[in-house]
Order: C-alpha cells, then sequence, then structure tokens
C-alpha cells in the first residue's frame, strides 16, 4: 500500500547524512506512503532500545509520521513526529519490554502522499543490559582482585 525509497549516494538526492551513504525516504515515488517494518523475536521481561535518526526532507514541506515498537498483544511505544523540511537528522529512541516471547515489530510511517518523505537513517535495536547483571560483574571482578590480593601477600 504504498513505497519507501532508498536514497543517498549513486541517486539523484544526496540528502543523507554529510552527502554520502544511503538513507531511507519514508514517502516513495508513488503518490502513496509505505510502512517500513521488520520483525524481531525479542524475549519476555528483556528491556530493549530502538534508535534512530529522523530528518526533515530537505526539499520542501514539512512531514508527519509515526514510529511504533512492540506488539498488539503487550503493548507497544509510539512515537508521533513532525518534522519541517529543513530539520537536520537527530537521533531518537524508543524502549520496549515484551511481556511474553515472540515475534514484534519496529515500524516506520510517514503521512504524506507527495513523494518526499522524512529521511531514516542508522536504526538499531539493541537488548539493555539488566541491573542483576552489572551486579553479578561487580561481584565477580571484586572476587578476583581479592584472590589476587591474597597470593600476592602470601608470596
Amino acid at each position: 500500500n504504498g513505497t519507501v525509497d532508498i536514497i543517498g549516494a549513486g541517486t539523484p538526492f544526496n540528502l543523507c547524512g554529510s552527502g554520502y551513504g544511503k538513507c531511507i525516504d519514508l514517502d516513495g515515488s508513488s503518490m502513496d506512503a509505505g510502512i517500513l517494518s521488520t520483525s524481531l523475536n525479542l524475549t519476555a521481561g528483556v528491556q530493549y532500545t530502538a534508535s534512530f535518526e529522523l530528518a526533515g526532507n530537505q526539499r520542501g514541506g514539512a512531514d508527519t509520521g509515526t514510529v511504533s515498537f512492540g506488539g498488539l498483544s503487550f503493548g507497544s511505544q509510539s512515537l508521533a513526529f513532525a518534522l519541517n523540511a529543513t530539520d537536520v537528522f537527530s537521533t531518537y529512541q524508543l524502549v520496549f519490554t515484551p511481556g511474553a516471547s515472540g515475534a514484534y515489530s519496529l515500524s516506520f510511517s510517514n503521512a504524506g502522499g507527495d513523494n518526499i518523505g522524512a529521511l531514516l537513517d542508522n536504526v538499531l535495536v539493541s537488548a539493555v543490559p539488566e541491573p542483576e547483571t552489572f551486579a553479578m560483574l561487580l561481584a565477580g571482578l571484586g572476587l578476583v582482585g581479592a584472590v589476587a590480593r591474597r597470593k600476592s601477600k602470601a608470596a
């Protein structure tokens, strides 16, 4: 039900970052903005962060849209954006903790329909380590230090 376009180096538009590389125009060339999405297998109770960069289309007119992270059954996080054409790339984040293990989605949609949409780049989804992991790491390092100190006193 619409399209997104890959633009950047080697295309008529060098609008991505410093003029090299490629990014996504969220309102493709069919006069009907598409939805760019991916499915992710997530683990229940683990906190995930989706970070991404959005910019205005750099060609005229404002852009609005929505970014969603999660699923219908166990909730989701979303961000509505409104960008002026000249807005430069800025980093955004959505944090989501699934209630059950399974497939969830990360999706980007532009409300356009004029073939020039917001620009998307540098999408990354990562698991956030739980505090217990840090506590175990510190305890392990403390134990190693104590053993090393004990051995040096015995020598």
